[in-house]
C-alpha cells in the first residue's frame, strides 16, 4: 500500500511550534541540538546545563546530574533567589507545587523565567523568536497530559497551518531568512546574486561581514583581515593570459570562505556593469552635481550599495567627536540620507569646501566608511566621455563576447602566446572607470600618496585595487560571465588544466565547475520552506513581488523543488503553475500561459526490510566514503521563463508558485509529495 499521510497530533504540533520559533538557527544546546526532534523517550529525559527540559512524573526520580524540576529548585544565586535580591524568609507552609508542565525547564525557558531571563541563559529557543503565550500554553497542556505521541489536537489549536498549507488552502510565506541560510542548512550550493537585487537583510549581512574583516586590518598578518586579502592580489594576481579567469575564481572563493567564517549566509554579490545602462551612462557623462558638468572625472554612477551618505547616527558621532565645525555639521544635515557616488560629490552636494579643513574632512570621510563599509574613500568613478564612456560596455557588447567560441579570444591567451581576451579587456576598462582620477590631485605631488591626495582611485592600480570593496563585486561579475560562457561552450577550456594557481594548491582544472566551489549565480531568488513531514497535495506560495530591475533584465526563470523525499509507492507527478491559486487536478494545462510544466517522479515499493527505504541521514560518519545513498532526497528544476514572460505581458509583476500532486491515473496524490522547500529564481 502507498504510505499513509502522517496523523496530525499534538506532539507534531509541539515540534512545529519550536521549529518555527527557531527558524534557521541551530544552537548546540549542550550537544543535543534541536532536542525536541529526538525520539520522544529521549526528548523527555533531556537535561541541559542541569535543567531538565520535561519535568519527571511525580514520584519518578530525576536522572543523575539533573536539577530538580520545579522552578524554586533551580540554581540559586548566593544570598538570594536565582535571579533577584535576598532570599525571602521561609514560608510557614510549602507553596503548592506547579504542575508538570509549569515545572518543566522547557516551559520556564519559553516564558523567559529564571534562569532563562538573561541572568544565566537567554530565553528559549536560543537565537530564535519568542513563542506566543497561547503556543506556550499549548505545549504546557501537552506536558500536563503526559506528553502523548499520538493524540490529535483540539480544533481550537489550529489544525495548524501546516495541514491547511498541505491541502493548498493557505499560502506558504516567503522565507524571512536569507536564501543562503537555507542553502547553508541543507549543504547545497549558495547563490551569488546581483547586488542591486539583494534584500535589505542580505545587503546588511554582507556589509557587516566586510566591516568585521576590516576590523582586523591593524593586524598585518591576520588572514581574517580585509587588507590581508587585498595584498594577496597585489602579490600574486594573474593578468593577460589564460590564468586570468582561473586564478581570480580561486581568489574569490577563498575570500568568500573568509566571509562565511563570519556569516555563512554571505556570498560575494556581483555588479552587472550593464544594469540601467541607458539611464546611467548619459547621466554619468553630464553629472549635474559637479560644478562643471563637462568635467572629465568623478562623474560615473555605481550601484547604490557602494555609494556614501550621512545618516543621523553618523552625524551624531561627528558632533560628539568635536573635529567637525558647527557650520559643516549644519551643511551635512542638509544632505542627510542622500546618496552620492563619491565622497567628493557628497561634499559638493552639501556645499562644503573640501580641503579647507583637512581634519574635519578626514573625520567625515572616516565616518562615511563606518556608515557603509562598501564605500571607499579613494574612489572617483567616471572619466572622459570621449574615452571611458566611448568604451563602456553595453548589454550588446557583453552578449557579443559571450558568443566567441575560442577560450583565448574570450578569456585571454595561452601560455606561449600571451594576450588580453575580450572579457579581460572590458574588465580593464571597468577598473579604470571605477577608480577614476582624483580631481584634487596636484601635479608634481606623489601620485601614490594614498594617505593624502593620490592621482587616481585604488581600482586603477593593480597593487591596491582589492582594497576597494567594489573590486569584489566587479570580479564576481567577471566570474559570472565566464560561468555563463562555459554553459554556452561546454568543454572549451584553457590549455594547461594541471597548472597550479599560487599561492593555493588548486589547479586550473579544479576551477572548471563552480558547483564544486559551492555557489551558483542568480539574479534573485524567492524561497518558501515547507514541513517535510506532512505530504503536500497542493502547494501555494505567497504572492511575492519581483524587483523592477529583475523584471526588466533577467534571462530566465526557474521553479525549483528542494529535497523531494523518495516515497515507497507508485510514481507520481507534480504539475507546476504560476499565479493560479485555485489550481487542482482538473486545471487545464494545454494553452494555459500560467502552466509551467510537469515533474515526474520514479519511485516504487520497498524491496527491503523495515527502514530500508528511509531517507539517509543528512550527514555521514566521518570516515564513511561510500557512494551517495540511493534514497537521498532529490531536487527538481523546471524552466518557468515562458510563463513569467506571459504573466509580465499581462501586467503582472508579482508571482505565486502553485503545485498539484497527481497519481498516474490523474487523481489527487495526497500521500506522495514530501519536500523541504520550493523556490522561484531569476537568472541574469
Amino acid at each position: 500500500m502507498p504510505d499513509q499521510a502522517p496523523k496530525w497530533t499534538r506532539y507534531l504540533r509541539v515540534k512545529e511550534i519550536l521549529n518555527q520559533a527557531s527558524g534557521n538557527t541551530n544552537p548546540s544546546y549542550q550537544g543535543y541540538g534541536r532536542f525536541w526532534e529526538l525520539p520522544l523517550p529521549e526528548f523527555l529525559e533531556v537535561v541541559i546545563y542541569g535543567v531538565r527540559m520535561i519535568a519527571p512524573v511525580r514520584g519518578t526520580p530525576a536522572p543523575a546530574g539533573a536539577a530538580p524540576a520545579k522552578p524554586s529548585a533551580l540554581p540559586m544565586m548566593p544570598g538570594g533567589s536565582c535571579c533577584h535580591g535576598p532570599a525571602p524568609a521561609a514560608p510557614a507552609a510549602p507553596p503548592p507545587k506547579p504542575g508538570r508542565g509549569a515545572a518543566s525547564g522547557l516551559i520556564i525557558g519559553l516564558r523567559g523565567q529564571c534562569p532563562f531571563d538573561g541572568t544565566q541563559f537567554p530565553r528559549l529557543p536560543w537565537d530564535g523568536s519568542p513563542v506566543s503565550d497561547s503556543d506556550i500554553q499549548f505545549i504546557q497542556d501537552w506536558i500536563d497530559a503526559g506528553c502523548p505521541a499520538d493524540d490529535a489536537p483540539p480544533a481550537s489549536a489550529g489544525e495548524s497551518s501546516v495541514m491547511a498549507r498541505a491541502r493548498g488552502d493557505e499560502e506558504h510565506p516567503r522565507s524571512a531568512a536569507p536564501v543562503n541560510q537555507y542553502h547553508d542548512d541543507s549543504g547545497t550550493p549558495k547563490a551569488r546574486m546581483n547586488i542591486n537585487a539583494l534584500s535589505p537583510e542580505e545587503l546588511s549581512r554582507y556589509r557587516a561581514a566586510i566591516a568585521k574583516m576590516k576590523s582586523y586590518d591593524s593586524f598585518y598578518q591576520d588572514e581574517r583581515s580585509f587588507g590581508y586579502w587585498a595584498r594577496v592580489h597585489a602579490n600574486q594576481c594573474q593578468h593577460g593570459w589564460e590564468e586570468f579567469l582561473t586564478w581570480h575564481r580561486v581568489y574569490l572563493y577563498h575570500f568568500e570562505q573568509q566571509l562565511q567564517d563570519i556569516d555563512p549566509t554571505v556570498t560575494v554579490p556581483y555588479w552587472d556593469w550593464t544594469d540601467n545602462y541607458q539611464a546611467d551612462v548619459p547621466a554619468s557623462i553630464f553629472d549635474t552635481t559637479q560644478s562643471d558638468p563637462s568635467a572629465k572625472t568623478d562623474n560615473g554612477i555605481v550601484p547604490a550599495a557602494f555609494r556614501c551618505w550621512i545618516d543621523q547616527a553618523g552625524l551624531d558621532r561627528l558632533k560628539a567627536g568635536g573635529k567637525v565645525p558647527a557650520d559643516v555639521l549644519g551643511a551635512l544635515d542638509g544632505v542627510l540620507n542622500q546618496q552620492f557616488n563619491s565622497g567628493l560629490r557628497l561634499f559638493l552636494g552639501a556645499k562644503i569646501d573640501y580641503g579647507k579643513n583637512p581634519v574635519s574632512d578626514r573625520a567625515i570621510l572616516d565616518e562615511l566608511g563606518v556608515i557603509n563599509p562598501l564605500w571607499h574613500r579613494l574612489r572617483w568613478p567616471g572619466g572622459d566621455q570621449n574615452l571611458i564612456f566611448e568604451a563602456y560596455p553595453t548589454p550588446e557588447d557583453v552578449q557579443r563576447i559571450l558568443q566567441l567560441t575560442n577560450f583565448f579570444s574570450f578569456g585571454s591567451g595561452p601560455m606561449n602566446n600571451h594576450f588580453f581576451g575580450a572579457l579581460e579587456n572590458i574588465h580593464n576598462l571597468i577598473h579604470n572607470f571605477s577608480g577614476g582620477a582624483n580631481p584634487n590631485y596636484q601635479m608634481g605631488h606623489n601620485p601614490w600618496d594614498r594617505d593624502g591626495e593620490p592621482q587616481s582611485g585604488d581600482m586603477v592600480q593593480a597593487g591596491v585595487t582589492a582594497y576597494d570593496p567594489i573590486f569584489w563585486g566587479h570580479h564576481s561579475n567577471v566570474d559570472r560571465l565566464w560561468a555563463e560562457w562555459q554553459s554556452l561552450h561546454p568543454g572549451v577550456e584553457p590549455d594547461d588544466p594541471s597548472a597550479v594557481l599560487p599561492p593555493w594548491s588548486l589547479s586550473v582544472g579544479d576551477t572548471f565547475n563552480i558547483a564544486d566551489f559551492g555557489y551558483e549565480y542568480l539574479k534573485s531568488a524567492h524561497l518558501y520552506q515547507t514541513n517535510n513531514q506532512v505530504p503536500m497535495a497542493r502547494f501555494k506560495s505567497a504572492m511575492t513581488p519581483a524587483a523592477p530591475q529583475v523584471l526588466a533584465d533577467h534571462s530566465s526563470a526557474e521553479v525549483r523543488l528542494h529535497k523531494v523525499k523518495y516515497r515507497t509507492r507508485a510514481g507520481f507527478h507534480i504539475r507546476v503553475f504560476l499565479n493560479s491559486p485555485d489550481a487542482g487536478v482538473s486545471t487545464p494545462t494545454r494553452g494555459n500561459p500560467r502552466y509551467v510544466g510537469m515533474l515526474n517522479t520514479f519511485t516504487g515499493f520497498c524491496v527491503g526490510g523495515p527502514g530500508h527505504c528511509d531517507p539517509p541521514p543528512e550527514t555521514r560518519r566521518k570516515f564513511d566514503r561510500r557512494h551517495r545513498p540511493h534514497k537521498t532526497p532529490g531536487n527538481y528544476r523546471l524552466d518557468a521563463t515562458a510563463a513569467v514572460a506571459a504573466l509580465m505581458q499581462q501586467g503582472e509583476t508579482a508571482f505565486q508558485v502553485n503545485l498539484v500532486a497527481l497519481n498516474t491515473d490523474g487523481s489527487p496524490a495526497t500521500d506522495a509529495l514530501l519536500l523541504d522547500a520550493v523556490s522561484l529564481v531569476f537568472k541574469e
